[in-house]
């Protein structure tokens, strides 16, 4: 699974760098998966509707990132989002593209929001900033059953860390 995940995720980034949008199946299911990977973010983190993540996520789903360790379960991951929604109550995520092959879905999205409440990070609870973000953001779902059971989330987290104050700025050139 994981060379299909990697070989899927070399192929949609060479389509969206260059600017096409493929779909390998013109199927009301690839559509359907389609749909399902929106609503993450516009449903989900953007709107902090929990009743349609109950709908969308499987009770068993895996959120990979490289910045934290995975968040399994729904319910952890709702918890998750909730926690930081909390912290960010105007998260935004936008989806400008979104192609699927099979089971699986990318999105290239961009994130948004302002840290005006206080947030877990690894060394203890950040108090609110006040900070904006802009970060771009690409996903990548897998989907069975009509459920999605695994996230792939890649972001500039250490970008997100400057734009918090977190870390400081990289210097100049």
């Amino acid at each position: 699974m994981k060379l299909a995940v990697g070989t899927f995720i070399v192929v949609l980034v060479i389509g969206m760098v260059s600017g096409g949008m493929a779909v390998a199946q013109s199927t009301s299911k690839t559509n359907a998966n389609i749909e399902l990977a929106r609503k993450v973010g516009e449903e989900v983190w953007s709107k902090g509707n929990m009743a349609v993540a109950d709908q969308i996520f499987s009770n068993e789903i895996v959120r990979h990132s490289a910045d934290m360790p995975d968040i399994k379960g729904k319910e952890t991951y709702k918890q998750f989002i909730l926690a930081t929604r909390a912290a960010f109550p105007d998260w935004k995520e936008t989806v400008q593209k979104a192609i699927a092959s099979g089971d699986l879905v990318a999105t290239k999205e961009t994130m948004t929001g302002t840290m005006t409440g206080s947030m877990q990070g690894p060394k203890g609870t950040l108090p609110p900033t006040g900070k904006r973000f802009e970060i771009p953001l690409a996903l990548f779902l897998r989907i069975a059953e009509g459920k999605i059971v695994e996230i792939w989330c890649y972001y500039d987290s250490v970008g997100f860390l400057e734009a918090m104050g977190v870390l400081p700025p990289p210097p100049p050139k």
